[in-house]
């Protein structure tokens, strides 16, 4: 990538005239769905405004209305004309836009200096990719894929202080001001920041404070209940763009973010890090990013997303670079496979860790491999802590049998079943909370019926003699089976108990 180095300078210190702006945008109907349906897209967060995609999206905003020529400035790039977009946004001025430095001047033209994208509700200003695909050093990304990853994956609960941590454009933070007292939203680049305070005020957002450091060392002895963090993790030997490569080696830039995040925890705060980490030859994706949470003293649930061998890992990134030629292409894939291999990096895993600061008892450690299209959501994530929550309430199997589980409301259970001489059985079977966690594969009829009978009335202990019955079977033996599966239906959020009974 080449750097730009044309200087922009972006006034978030306007307040008056951004809150003009944003009654623009109100007024015009700048807004997602008025958008998609202009241009005639499904989904503005994964439209693609290309070479090919541009004729059809000019035609589609031929119109001098002004919604049509902002649509065509801030999301299209293309310049417009001073006389009607005068006439469009009056009584702001142009004049006004280029103080801002969203637009430049060029002639009896504008054209745009950042784009203005909507998404989910929220105006987003941004920079975007040069003729050529050059990218500037400091490029601050839109929402990206990861970054609408980490949005869903959020734990929403009410916080009194969250830290967006690599806050980019500041759309994580402008999400957690939603639900929070005050958000620190933090970057080591200092046009990041800039743009998020542009953000902020351009969304009304008062609650959002902005500050320029590395890592941790803007919060200085402050602690949150909740930390995000969508971090330059890509595995690059560049340092090519701000937003992508982090200049330290491996996978030191996500070690050290997990490592130090417990130390900015309050007791019961969340901290959700999305990660890259190496895999050396022969490894589980355990070996590596186990050691980062232990002796943590928090509770860490590690959701392994994705794997990369390193040749698919380079060209996924490299393919995002608009900037290099068929030449230029081959020579980086050959020097990121090369940087790999000396580092001893076989693979490259994709993943998010979740930890929560606790003040006694044992910190647990979960890993689970999830697909990514079965990632659970941030309300599913809650749910999982709390079921760890009840299982340790719950204690030993004599306790646990005195229950009355019960199958969670928000539980969807679908099955596929096979004919056999005894009736059908169930050949598959998948359960979801929602678009939360859930499980899919081969269920036996003890689980079959276990679940059935979870009504929230029977205790385990006379649910396990039904089963025994329906299965002919003796109850002690498919007791210990019963008990072990039961921990781990509450543990995926499938079973519940509503008061626990003490003997």
């Amino acid at each position: 990538m080449v750097p730009r180095t044309e200087g922009i300078t972006l006034a978030a210190d306007r307040p008056a005239i951004i809150d003009q702006f944003r009654e623009l945008l109100d007024c015009v109907g700048y807004r997602e769905d008025l958008i998609a349906e202009r241009l005639d897209v499904k989904d503005l967060d994964h439209a693609s405004f290309g070479p090919k995609e541009l004729p059809r999206l000019l035609w589609r905003t031929r119109a001098s209305d002004p919604l049509s020529l902002l649509i065509r400035l801030f999301l299209l790039g293309v310049p417009v004309e001073v006389a009607p977009l005068r006439r469009s946004i009056h009584p702001m001025n142009p004049a006004a836009l280029e103080e801002l430095g969203l637009v430049a001047r060029d002639g009896s033209s504008v054209r745009r200096l950042l784009a203005c994208t909507p998404s989910r509700g929220l105006r987003i200003a941004h920079d975007f990719p040069q003729p050529g695909g050059r990218l500037r050093f400091d490029h601050v990304l839109g929402v990206t894929g990861t970054t609408r990853t980490l949005a869903e994956l959020a734990v929403r609960s009410a916080s009194r202080r969250t830290l967006d941590l690599g806050t980019g454009s500041g759309y994580l933070a402008l999400l957690a001001a939603t639900f929070s007292q005050s958000v620190l939203a933090t970057d080591s680049n200092p046009r990041a920041v800039a743009v998020a305070r542009f953000n902020a005020r351009l969304n009304g957002m008062d609650r959002i404070e902005a500050a320029c450091g590395d890592l941790y060392q803007p919060c200085g002895d402050l602690r949150f209940d909740l930390i995000l963090c969508n971090p330059p993790f890509v595995i690059s030997p560049d340092q090519s763009v701000q937003f992508r490569d982090s200049g330290l080696r491996g996978d030191v830039i996500c070690e050290q973010i997990v490592r130090q995040a417990p130390a900015h925890l309050a007791d019961g705060g969340f901290a959700q890090i999305l990660c890259n980490w190496a895999r050396g030859s022969g490894e589980d994706w355990r070996t590596r990013i186990g050691p980062w949470v232990d002796n943590s003293s928090c509770d860490c649930w590690i959701l392994h997303c994705a794997a990369f061998e390193i040749d698919r890992y380079a060209e996924h990134w490299l393919r995002e670079d608009p900037s290099l030629t068929e030449g230029a292409f081959s020579d980086s894939f050959q020097r990121w496979v090369a940087h790999y291999q000396e580092l001893g990096i076989e693979a490259i895993d994709f993943g998010l860790i979740v930890m929560r600061r606790r003040n006694h008892g044992t910190p647990w450690s979960r890993f689970d491999l999830n697909r990514e299209a079965n990632l659970p959501n941030g309300t599913a994530i809650l749910a999982g802590f709390a079921a760890r929550d009840l299982l340790e309430k719950l204690g030993d199997d004599a306790t646990l049998l005195r229950q009355r589980p019960r199958c969670r409301r928000e539980l969807r259970w679908s099955q596929r079943l096979r004919p056999s001489e005894n009736g059908w059985l169930v050949d598959e079977s998948r359960c979801e909370l929602g678009a939360g966690l859930g499980f899919e594969g081969i269920l036996s009829q003890e689980d079959f019926h276990l679940l059935t009978l979870c009504r929230g009335r029977a205790t385990l202990a006379d649910i396990i003699l039904q089963v025994a019955a329906r299965t002919n079977q003796d109850p002690e033996s498919i007791a210990p089976r019963a008990l072990s599966r039961v921990r781990e239906f509450i543990e995926q959020g499938f079973l519940w108990v509503d008061e626990i009974e003490r003997d």
